[in-house]
């Protein structure tokens, strides 16, 4: 048979096919790619680029452990199919082998080959990834999704290739590529396979996976593939959950929120990063010292992820390059008439513009996603540093302001800054391709854009010099009033019982108004910086236009026509959105450059030193191993504990001395106790024995690391009485029993609603001072350490519960006796002096006046001992009365709910779980504190809070409630301003299409009128611009700052007592840190941002519709989308970011407490765990913070496909409709859509960023408005007279309250006494009784049930609380200091004169102290006032401030008995004619007082004269007992 006849198409084809092309001309259509271009870049190297990283992959990951459970056919199939495929392409191979060389090309024999190849390698690769990888192989699914788009194109090829024969060379029988046309049956078979191949590697293996890898550390993330992360896929159950109505996320609820990977883990990025920068920092090089060693380090741990987000950000940066290159390309096209090749290209653009802008849609979305994990990373790594580094400062460093900033304001300039990180680079290469691209299009013209770029960024820079200083100013004024905050915080309870609230409210504003004012100058750079970014995107067309027609009018050169303008406004858009991203994205990258500066600093001060050295033979506890600073081993064993040689103590050695000369030693297992006045060194000498106070000459040696410690000011953390206790210690139930009898807690525990398991509140604020220094007691007790240090640990104790105390410790019985554990306890009160086995003496100047035993120093003669004529036989046949102490039950069993809550503090102790420290829980322990958690979640009041401000469906009124706050006429021309920069940025284009349809008819004719309107549409935007910025950023962010801040103040200093002890410290300190950041400057951001993509999105919708009316048509059906859309995600994003706000909260609480405690955390060797603790709460912070991002991402890559369905749209009308439409239109459709694709993304991102910043504006109008209850009540309005109360006389009657609004048993029950004026009232009973709650009730701290309480005759429920706390002197029991002046201390009302206050320092000996530091001016924190020297301080405060009725509630409890005897007296004389009541467990002050009042269990037991009730017939009442106890404690006071 002759062979048919080869057609010269066919052997042209033939011939092209073996050619690389890669344009295969007029074959098959003239739209394909030759054959051997197909096989070299669509086969060889793909399958090349397999086969050599195959093996090595498979030899990685072959050492890895298996991740899947046994069984499954998942595995089974992949490999069945992937053997098929290799079939499949192995019968190709041989086809093409059987072919003659002119059919086949060079290299189709090697590409069949490779393939084969690849194939039989990925099936190895494929069951080594399913087995050991935990989620589907990202390199075999990019193979199979490149490769399978190009075998399709390939089999297309092979399908519509023509006959073409050729000769055997012996019998002449012909061949027939195309019988039966086998090899594209096998290419299209093959493709089908491959798409099967596609379906199952990317199928999720966490079904399969080991339980290990689904839970902690493998989120759904690290186990999705990469078409699910490339797709966000994994959000999708998140924003399910969020959409369900009535659904509340909640970070605790395990499966609300996936969990985070590995990689993002507090802990793991702590170690990589903080080990870093140990190594920087101890390497001594000079790249330590530089400012930017920090941010040097961070790039260099994390340089493989950051380097990992070039890739999809150069992709991005290529794909919107594309943009101009098709714009130009559809208008030529739809220029040309209509034929097959047109209709072909047509199809073509089609195809290139869904790639084009699919691409741009999941390249941003790898691309911002990839720099938000490196974000997350570097915050967990910084707050982790950060918080370690506090644990090591010196206490004259700590400054938990400080802190809280640099983790905080810090935080989130760091943040802010890296988000634009990448765009640095990436713009800079943007604008410089732009302006190539711009010169191919406009010639010489393209250097007005280039020369307007340079002015644009040397403008910036000149506002770059200023942004690092004038941020730091702005940062140090947000620390101070965060200082001061929190300490107002911390002291709430000594601010209202002295009526400071309007004072702390004018101080406070002050500060805000200030830092506020310190903040425009920052945000004057802001403005700047974005008008120079809009200058080139405002002239640049303009001028380069200008030129370019003025030169084409005098040389008669190309003119501008549609296709160049539109073409050239396309490029200037690619040109002024990078520059104008370049400018800010240089600011923000420079702001974050100075936070890491601070941190740096901050990273680099000087820590604690600790010279101590231990006993090398002495065993040391478990605990010891947790000590964070080493202690120099001492070179041979000591027969002493503690050892102090010549040491001179003090926090800098060119000033004087703290303590001087000190030599002492503390024998072992015994009581050492350490004396002598106020003010003359007994807890700085405690604190040098702990490493606290550097020792500047001398040593200190400690036989054991096994310490325990106590201090004067009892430190707890927020949580239950149980945790308090035990700390990081494991349960044991019958230590733990007692541990609470020795400590007198029984009683409590039995009256409190959960017993131990009842919250104490931030600093233990629901206790009274008497509960919170035994629970504290009880911890050093529980702890079982060899030595334990005591710093005045029963000074806050009334005479039966003290002496209980004391003998169940120190007796013969006592705990730390049978333990033989070593005891140094400081003392004001000399009268178990003889107990102490050794005695050290501190005189005023403070050195060591005399020690030695007991018995030495009291028969010495001289000495501040033998002053006291004590007795020297101590009582140690005194047995403790644990039945009056003690639950009447098992103590240990004290969780049943009761109603009643006695404390002297008296709040009902309630909120949400709040775990100590983390430790193991026994199940006895898990039952009792059952309603314990290690994670706090947030609390009652705060949830309330974040509910009703609309959690998941926002409000409106919140958004009306911002604009009252700024007023109308701001809003108003802002909104002007705005509005006309929009317009005259849009209305150009229009513009410009007239003035090139112009051309066409005229050639540059009239350039003035075209080009002179022009100018002034962009002098009127920069003007529009310009007015509305500075009316958002300079005018309304200060308004509204000031506002909102005066509203939080005035609703915390309003608040009851009840609030601050159910609401953490750290949830309100939120409020003030992170609400009103978020409102100073991130809100203002979205919301101008907002605003003008709104109306430039108007705008744009009506140029697209101007541009194709069809276009126009599927509007509705976007905007539409864009509703269902944004409800979709809005109702998740708002919870996470609120979520995001509150789990911050417990953050800022640990770091706050850890620093209010550091002495006490470092004695007990409590960092590691609580560094561990703050990994668990940042980890439980980085979910929200990670997911609000993610979420984030997943609408913009949302709204780009939707953007892209636009485009895909448009260019199949204008392919359909060829001929039809003008190709102006087309341009101006086109270019709108470009800047319609940015700007409609930018408005549902800024949109929902500002729904989910507006939070911070819920959360305060809620906190302000219904949340928080006020304690002023309708009624208290009347005003009291203006000498009010001139005379002071006291009546209660029938008084019953409570601490808490609606608690049902009342503390006080049925109080009725009466207090002539001028009489001095003692108040005392036992801990616990209803003291410090009925002079709470003075000061309207209570809640009232029933009765009334009437001074002069005046009831002071009528009178507002405020005016009653101010015309009333107190003295609370745990003194307090302002942040600020000695002069604003001691006259906060500002009342008295400088004379009257040097005076009344003076009286209380404290003013020597003041005068050395600077005065009356020098700063309070200075002073370095020691306890009892801040008791004294406080009783000069209120010496100066006018009254007639003075209350003390224990105002001496920490004197020493001389120091209080001088305070006994000046009490009598200076305020002799006051009425004065005063808490007292010390009966002896107060034995000459007029009357006692005796209280127990709230209520009145006896009231009269002191005396007639202590000479009472028979045993007598309740004052009898007590001064029984009391005198029998006092009786060896009488020399024998």
């Amino acid at each position: 048979m002759d062979p048919p006849a080869s057609s010269p198409v066919s052997a042209a084809c033939a011939h092209l096919d073996d050619s690389f092309g890669p344009h295969a001309g007029d074959c098959r259509g003239g739209f394909d790619f030759t054959l051997f271009f197909q096989e070299t870049i669509l086969t060889i190297l793909p399958a090349g680029l397999v086969l050599l990283s195959s093996l090595p992959r498979v030899w990685f990951m072959w050492r890895k452990a298996k991740k899947i459970t046994r069984g499954g056919h998942l595995a089974t199939v992949k490999i069945s199919t992937w053997i098929a495929l290799a079939l499949l392409q192995l019968a190709a191979l041989i086809l093409w082998s059987r072919l003659p060389s002119p059919v086949r090309t060079r290299t189709t024999l090697a590409a069949a080959a490779l393939t084969f190849a690849s194939s039989l390698a990925l099936s190895l690769q494929s069951y080594v990834e399913h087995t050991r990888n935990v989620r589907p192989s990202s390199i075999i699914n990019a193979f199979l999704f490149a490769t399978l788009l190009f075998d399709i194109a390939r089999a297309r090829t092979l399908w519509l290739r023509e006959p073409y024969a050729v000769s055997q060379d012996k019998d002449d029988d012909s061949f027939d590529i195309n019988k039966e046309n086998s090899l594209a049956y096998l290419a299209i078979t093959a493709v089908v396979v491959k798409g099967f191949l596609l379906v199952i590697e990317a199928l999720n293996k966490r079904r399969v996976l080991r339980p290990e890898y689904r839970g902690y550390g493998y989120g759904p993330e690290a186990t999705s593939g990469i078409y699910n992360r490339s797709f966000f896929c994994w959000l999708n159950p998140l924003f399910w959950r969020g959409f369900q109505k009535g659904r509340v996320l909640d970070v605790d609820q395990r499966g609300d929120l996936p969990e985070l990977d590995k990689h993002l883990q507090a802990g793991y990025n702590y170690r990589r990063l903080g080990d870093a920068w140990a190594a920087t920092a101890s390497g001594g090089a000079k790249s330590a010292k530089s400012p930017y060693a920090l941010l040097l380090t961070a790039f260099g741990v994390l340089k493989l992820v950051v380097l990992s987000t070039v890739p999809p950000r150069a992709a991005l940066t290529a794909l919107m390059f594309c943009q101009p290159f098709l714009i130009n390309r559809t208008i030529r096209l739809s220029q040309e008439p209509i034929t097959d090749e047109s209709t072909q290209i047509g199809y073509g653009l089609i195809g290139a513009y869904f790639f084009v802008y699919v691409g741009i849609a999941v390249t941003m979305g790898q691309y911002q996603h990839k720099t938000y994990r490196t974000i997350a990373m570097v915050r967990a790594g910084l707050i982790s540093m950060i918080y370690h580094k506090t644990s090591t400062l010196s206490l004259k460093d700590i400054d938990p302001a400080a802190s809280m900033t640099l983790m905080s304001a810090d935080m989130e300039r760091i943040v802010q800054g890296w988000q634009t990180m990448h765009e640095i680079w990436s713009n800079t290469i943007e604008v410089g391709v732009a302006i190539f691209l711009l010169e191919r299009q406009l010639g010489i013209a393209c250097v007005v854009p280039v020369a307007l770029s340079i002015l644009s960024l040397l403008g910036s820079m000149v506002a770059m010099n200023f942004i690092v200083s004038r941020q730091a100013m702005w940062l140090e004024a947000i620390e101070r009033r965060i200082s001061a905050t929190s300490a107002m915080l911390s002291s709430m309870k000594g601010v209202k019982m002295c009526g400071l609230k309007d004072t702390l409210m004018a101080s406070m504003q002050k500060l805000r108004v200030d830092e506020l004012r310190i903040s425009k100058r920052f945000r004057k750079l802001i403005i700047w910086n974005m008008v120079f970014a809009y200058v080139t995107q405002v002239f640049a067309p303009v001028l380069t236009f200008a030129i370019f027609s003025v030169r084409a009018r005098d040389t008669g050169d190309r003119t501008l026509d549609t296709a160049r303008v539109f073409t050239a406004l396309s490029l200037f858009a690619l040109l002024s959105e990078p520059l104008a991203s370049l400018v800010m994205s240089l600011a923000t990258f420079l702001g974050s450059v100075g936070s890491f500066s601070r941190i740096q600093n901050f990273l680099q001060s000087d820590e604690r030193e600790d010279p101590r050295k231990r006993d090398p033979d002495m065993s040391s506890s478990e605990h010891s191993l947790e000590m964070a600073l080493p202690i120099v081993v001492m070179e041979k064993p000591s027969p002493h504990a503690i050892v102090i040689e010549k040491a001179d103590f003090g926090w800098d050695a060119e000033k004087s001395r703290i303590l001087s000369d000190i030599s002492l030693s503390v024998p072992w297992r015994q009581l050492t106790m350490v004396v002598g006045p106020v003010g003359c060194g007994k807890s700085i000498l405690l604190q040098s024995i702990l490493g606290e106070i550097p020792s500047l000459s001398g040593s200190v040696q400690l036989g054991s690391t096994s310490v325990a410690y106590c201090s004067q000011d009892p430190w707890h953390m927020n949580g239950t009485i149980r945790e308090a206790i035990l700390g990081t210690a494991e349960y044991d139930p019958r230590w733990y029993a007692r541990v609470l009898r020795a400590c007198a807690l029984g009683r409590d525990l039995k009256e409190l609603p959960n017993g131990d398991s009842s919250r104490i509140g931030s600093g233990g604020i629901a206790l009274s001072g008497g509960q919170s220094q035994r629970i504290a007691l009880a911890r050093a007790v529980y702890a079982r350490r060899e030595i334990v240090i005591l710093d005045d640990v029963l000074s806050g104790l009334d005479t039966a519960t003290e002496n209980h105390v004391f003998h169940s410790l120190f007796g013969e019985k006592g705990i730390f006796t049978d333990r033989k554990s070593t005891v140094l306890l400081v003392s004001s009160s000399i009268k178990r002096l003889p107990y102490a086995g050794y005695v050290v003496c501190l005189d005023p100047s403070g050195t060591v006046s005399a020690q030695g035993t007991f018995d030495e120093l009291n028969h010495a003669g001289t000495g501040y001992i033998s002053t006291f004529s004590l007795a020297s036989r101590p009582d140690w046949n005194f047995r403790p009365d644990d039945d009056h102490f003690s639950d009447d039950d098992d103590t240990t069993d004290v969780d049943h709910p009761k109603e009643l809550h006695e404390t002297d503090s008296g709040a009902s102790v309630s909120g949400s779980s709040r775990a100590g420290l983390p430790h193991s829980q026994s199940p006895e322990r898990a039952t009792s504190a059952s309603s314990s958690s290690e994670i706090p979640t947030v609390n009652e009041v705060d949830a309330i809070n974040t509910l009703d401000s609309g959690r998941q469906t926002g409000d409106v009124q919140i958004y009306t409630y911002y604009i009252k706050s700024v007023g109308m006429w701001p809003t108003l021309i802002f909104v002007l301003g705005i509005v006309a920069f929009v317009f005259c940025i849009s209305f150009p284009t229009v513009w410009v299409q007239w003035w090139a349809a112009e051309n066409e008819i005229r050639p540059n004719d009239n350039l003035g009128y075209w080009i002179g309107l022009y100018a002034m549409f962009g002098g009127i935007a920069i003007v529009g611009l310009t007015i509305g910025c500075w009316q958002m950023i300079i005018k309304m962010v200060p308004l509204s700052g000031e506002k909102f801040h005066l509203a939080l103040l005035r609703t915390v200093l309003s608040a009851p007592m009840s609030f601050f002890v159910k609401t953490d410290t750290g949830v309100t300190m939120n409020r003030f840190s992170q609400d009103l950041q978020l409102i100073d400057m991130e809100l203002p951001i979205a919301a101008l941002n907002t605003f003008t993509t709104l109306i430039m999105c108007i705008a744009q919708m009506a140029l697209i519709g101007v541009g194709s009316i069809y276009a126009a048509i599927s509007f509705p059906i976007v905007l539409i989308t864009l509703y269902l859309v944004q409800k979709f995600y809005l109702r998740t994003s708002r919870q996470i970011r609120l979520i995001d706000i509150e789990t911050k909260a417990p953050l800022y609480s640990l770091f706050e407490e850890s620093l209010r405690g550091i002495a006490t955390i470092r004695a007990f060797g409590w960092q590691g765990a609580l560094e561990k603790k703050n990994h668990t709460l940042l980890n439980r912070s980085m979910k929200p913070f990670y997911l609000m991002y993610a979420v984030q991402r997943w609408l913009t890559l949302v709204l780009d496909l939707l953007v892209a369905a636009i485009a895909v749209l448009l260019i199949i009308l204008v392919v359909n409709l060829h001929g039809t439409v003008a190709a102006g239109g087309v341009g101006l459709a086109l270019l709108n859509v470009i800047q319609f694709s940015q700007s409609v993304k930018l408005l549902v991102t800024f949109w929902t960023t500002l729904e989910t910043q507006i939070g911070s504006v819920a959360r305060i109008k809620s906190f302000t408005s219904s949340a928080v209850p006020s304690e002023d009540l309708p009624g208290e309005d009347q005003s009291a007279p203006s000498n009010w109360p001139q005379k002071g006389a006291i009546e209660i009657k029938n008084f019953t309250a409570a601490y808490n609004e609606g608690d049902v048993d009342p503390v006080l029950r049925d109080i009725s006494i009466s207090i002539a004026a001028g009489e001095k009232v003692a108040i005392c009973g036992r801990t616990g009784s209803g003291k410090t709650c009925l002079v709470s009730s003075l000061f309207r701290m209570t809640s009232t049930h029933s009765g009334s309480i009437f001074i002069d005759g005046v009831d002071t429920s009528t009178i507002p609380r405020e005016d009653v706390r101010r015309r009333l002197v107190g003295v609370p029991q745990h003194p307090f200091l302002l942040k600020g002046s000695v002069r604003l201390n001691a006259d906060p009302l500002g009342q008295a004169t400088d004379a009257q206050i040097q005076t009344a320092l003076q009286e209380v000996k404290v003013w020597d102290i003041v005068s050395k530091s600077g005065g009356l001016d020098a700063d309070i924190d200075m002073l370095n006032l020691s306890q009892g020297q801040k008791q004294l301080f406080c009783l000069a405060r209120a010496i100066v401030r006018p009254g007639n009725i003075l209350v003390l509630d224990e105002a001496t409890s920490t004197l020493d008995g001389k120091t209080e005897e001088m305070v006994q007296r000046l009490i009598r004389r200076k305020f002799c004619d006051y009425t004065i009541l005063a808490v007292a467990h010390r009966l002896d002050t107060i034995m000459d007082f007029d009357k006692v009042v005796v209280l127990d269990k709230g209520k009145v037991v006896e009231f009269d004269s002191p005396w007639k009730l202590v000479e009472g017939d028979g045993e007598g009442g309740t004052f009898k007992k007590l001064w029984l106890r009391s005198v029998e404690e006092d009786i060896e006071d009488v020399p024998e």
